[in-house]
């Protein structure tokens, strides 16, 4: 039982490093950014989680002046705060928030929730993230420019 558990474990963590490596082609393509992976945890084994998203991923995101993480959205929980610099986020509505370093943020769910983050300063803008997923889930779907500026 332990070696087929140890199996089911590697098998998520390959799974999860070419959903991490391999992003699927962007509608509305990022530019500037550089990803970090940091770890990677699965907690699907434990009863409390058995049913609920369980893969906890986490990130550095680095976003250069000028760059964009292209128009997208999340089936599940993301969180992120701001170590550096300001990003802002644009919504499907081109409301914008700006976000700068000291500030965390959570994203909204779901394909009625499409958004952008944008560098508009003169400075990187350093991201750490956690998304909250079920295994084999993408952390993120492009979704075509719904026109903002």
């Amino acid at each position: 039982m332990r070696a087929s558990r140890k199996a089911v474990c590697g098998a998520v963590v390959v799974a999860a490093a070419a959903v991490l490596i391999a992003s699927p082609a962007s509608a509305t393509p990022a530019s500037g950014v550089a990803v970090e992976p940091l770890a990677q945890v699965d907690v699907s084994a434990f009863s409390p989680f058995a049913s609920l998203p369980s893969v906890f991923t986490f990130r550095r995101i680095t976003l250069a002046p000028g760059g964009t993480l292209g128009w997208h959205y999340h089936d599940n929980t993301v969180l992120a705060y701001v170590t550096a610099g300001q990003v802002t986020r644009y919504e499907a509505d081109c409301v914008a928030t700006t976000y700068a370093a000291g500030q965390g943020l959570s994203e909204t769910v779901g394909p009625d929730h499409v958004h952008v983050g944008r560098n508009l300063g003169t400075e990187p803008a350093v991201l750490y993230v956690a998304y909250l997923n079920r295994a084999g889930e993408p952390l993120f779907v492009d979704a075509p420019d719904p026109g903002c500026p």
